[in-house]
């Protein structure tokens, strides 16, 4: 992303900030799309197989671990793939996560320039470390859940200076 790029995101996520909480880092993430077809069988991928399509189920995929109500896989839950990243932010007293949201019919044309909308947020408290595992966001909570996140390499530095 470039530096121009970069603080539009920032001046967007300053805009959905209370007055007084100071923007600390802002990065896209996802998850990767689909499934590793490494875990599959032979007789999974047969054609013949009748199997039902099976839901992906919170803290499930590879990457999380926690209970089902842990910060990590909640965070999990409001992630989508690359084809519709999110924005987690670091406050100086939160972690958010913001989805473009549609203000206006200019905003279904360029998602990248509209409103930000928040979809999880928790104390920055919460957060126990962010460390960066092989181009790749890991965040680990107080509870003992973690979720690593496909991000901008170049912008993960300042979520892994806590």
């Amino acid at each position: 992303m470039s530096g121009g790029q970069d603080e539009r995101l920032q001046a967007r996520v300053r805009e959905s900030l209370p007055g007084g909480e100071t923007l600390v880092a802002a990065i896209w993430v996802s998850r990767p799309d689909g499934q590793a077809s490494a875990g599959m069988s032979r007789s999974e991928m047969s054609p013949w197989r009748l199997r039902r399509p099976q839901r992906e189920v919170p803290g499930a995929r590879r990457g999380v671990n926690g209970r089902p109500r842990s910060r990590a896989v909640e965070l999990d839950g409001h992630i989508q793939t690359v084809s519709n990243p999110r924005v987690l932010a670091r406050t100086d007293r939160r972690i958010l996560l913001l989805a473009p949201g549609v203000g206006s019919w200019r905003d279904l044309l360029r998602p990248s320039e509209g409103p930000l909308r928040l979809r999880w947020e928790c104390p920055r408290t919460d957060l126990s470390a962010a460390t960066e595992q092989s181009g790749r966001l890991r965040l680990d909570c107080t509870d003992g859940s973690y979720v690593t996140l496909l991000t901008p390499a170049a912008q993960v530095r300042p979520f892994v200076e806590l």
